[in-house]
Parts: C-alpha cells; sequence; structure tokens
C-alpha cells in the first residue's frame, strides 16, 4: 500500500528527530505500508499543487493525507493565502487526485491551533480557525475521510489552550514530539473509521 503523507513542515517533521515525525510513526504502526513523506517546510496549497504532480501522482497512491494551512493562514505578505485561494487549491489538488487515482483514498487533516502566548507569535487561532473549517467543509463536499486534528488539540490542551504548550515547540506552531503522538492517533482513528485499518 503506497501511502503519501502531504503537506508543509508539520508533515515533514520540523524540530524533532527523524524518529518521532509523523513518517516514522505511522510506519511503526503500520510496518506493511510504503510510507512516502512529502512534506515540504514553509508551504502552502499554492506550492503544493504546484508539485502536486511530482510529489503525489507519480507514486501511485493508495492513500493520500493532506495536512495544509498554518503557512496560508500566517501573518505576511509571504506565505498568506486567500481563504478563496486556499479553497480553489485544494479543491484543484482533490478534484484531479479522484480523477487520475479513482481508487485512492483521501484524508483531510484539520490544521492545528498554535500557542499564541510566545514572543511573536508566527500566526494566531482567529486567522487559523476559518481554513479549519474550510478543511472540514472540502472533506464533507468531496465525501474524503477527515482527522480532525485541530479539534483534538483543543480538547487535550483544555480551556484557553493553557495546556498547548505541551504539543507544540518553543516557536508555539510546529509540533512537540507528544504533538506527532496525537497527529498519529487522529490519523488512525480516521482510518478506522473509514474501514481502511481494523478496528
Amino acid at each position: 500500500m503506497n501511502v503519501v503523507l502531504f503537506g508543509d513542515s508539520l508533515t515533514f517533521g520540523y524540530g524533532v528527530w527523524p524518529k518521532d515525525n509523523l513518517e516514522s510513526l505511522l510506519k511503526a504502526a503500520c510496518p506493511a505500508w510504503n510510507i512516502i513523506n512529502s512534506g515540504v517546510n514553509g508551504d502552502t496549497t499554492r506550492e503544493a499543487a504546484e508539485r502536486f504532480s511530482a510529489d503525489v501522482l507519480s507514486h501511485q497512491p493508495d492513500l493520500v493525507t493532506f495536512l495544509f494551512g498554518s503557512n496560508d493562514s500566517a501573518m505576511g505578505e509571504g506565505p498568506y493565502r486567500t481563504l478563496i485561494e486556499f479553497q480553489q487549491n485544494y479543491q484543484t489538488m482533490l478534484e484531479t487526485l479522484k480523477q487520475q487515482c479513482p481508487q485512492c483514498q483521501i484524508l483531510l487533516i484539520t490544521p492545528p491551533p498554535v500557542d499564541e502566548t510566545v514572543f511573536m507569535p508566527w500566526n494566531y487561532n482567529d486567522r487559523i480557525v476559518p481554513y479549519v473549517e474550510a478543511c472540514r467543509t472540502l472533506a464533507k463536499k468531496h465525501q474524503t475521510l477527515l482527522a480532525d486534528f485541530h479539534a483534538a488539540l483543543c480538547h487535550l490542551a483544555g480551556k484557553g489552550l493553557q495546556q498547548l504548550e505541551i504539543y507544540v515547540q518553543e516557536d508555539g506552531c510546529h509540533l512537540s514530539e507528544s504533538g506527532y503522538l496525537v497527529l498519529r492517533d487522529c490519523i488512525l482513528d480516521a482510518l478506522k473509521k473509514g474501514g481502511i485499518l481494523p478496528r
């Protein structure tokens, strides 16, 4: 089973040892899978759409996970993509994947919250939430699987996200080892609900 993990630095595994990133955790949980990490640091859905053929379609995937939105919603002119562009880029990639790999399973992952209490935060949660909602809407529209990572971390972090620092690095946005464990579990739970893995 060819599984492509498609996303930005959260998928790549920025800031943690390779053994603690998403790719390694999923390989340990599903050793029979051929897992390709197609996460690229700093990517938005615009860059993702440009490399979609080379980094996803070329692998003839049986399952693709998508995790974008943290950079698209970020402050500053560089990475920022409007919500409309974010949705359009996602829609184009999903439609292309369905056309060219009709048997491929698709899993959308909502981007996680950030710790706004750090010095000079990269992003704010009120900017991220509309992108989270867009992912949920796209999953329903395209009838894909959904791993609601944002909801899971908000629940674990508690009211006001007071415990979020456990799950993110000191920059307030990249995932810690504990954060990756939550992400792994969210993905596996979604795949079990979708019948791809046994319950």
